[in-house]
């Protein structure tokens, strides 16, 4: 069993709401219709794009969404067949054939992030492109950001360039108030 613990940290001053991850992820995936394994949201305001703040001080500022990997997974307690589980390494994933598309564990996230792929009624989320990091190359979201805002790695090991930014630029998870342990961080 591995005793790696796979996790990102996203640098939100980096990050310029391009939404390159979200359509590198979806064309990459496949993911039909609206639905999407990770959206960009605007801090601070409702309204994609809207600037928060008043002139001559406004502030736009953006923080990409995506399945934390929670070490505590509602999702994963809450899935009534087995089909969403935690693997050794730390990543939530779906064994698909499993997955009967019941949505329990979309209103068991607390971030909403599961979705519900309509033409194969099953869910699908973000699995850090395990595909990908298994064979050394980065996630697709990581791997398309032009401002170079996502950092993913081995937070397990102490040396890691992950576990060193998320010490020194003082990175929190989204909402920790939620006991669920995210294993995506923000600075």
């Amino acid at each position: 069993m591995s005793t790696k613990q796979y996790a990102m940290v996203i640098d939100t001053t980096r990050c310029v709401g391009c939404q390159t991850c979200v359509v590198g992820c979806k064309i990459n995936y496949q993911v039909p219709g609206n639905s999407s394994l990770c959206r960009v949201e605007t801090i601070g305001s409702k309204q994609m794009y809207k600037p928060t703040g008043t002139f001559p001080h406004p502030v736009l500022a953006f923080r990409p969404l995506l399945c934390n990997h929670c070490v505590d997974a509602p999702c994963v307690k809450n899935c009534p067949t087995g089909a969403m589980h935690k693997d050794a390494n730390g990543i939530v994933s779906i064994t698909r054939d499993v997955c009967i598309g019941c949505g329990t564990c979309i209103r068991s996230c607390p971030y909403g992030m599961p979705v519900l792929n309509q033409e194969k009624k099953k869910m699908e989320k973000c699995d850090f492109c395990m595909e990908r990091v298994e064979v050394g190359e980065k996630p697709y979201c990581v791997e398309a950001c032009p401002a170079e805002a996502r950092i993913f790695g081995v937070i397990s090991d102490p040396n890691s360039e992950l576990s060193r930014l998320v010490a020194t630029k003082h990175a929190k998870p989204l909402t920790p108030e939620y006991g669920t342990r995210p294993s995506v961080y923000y600075i």
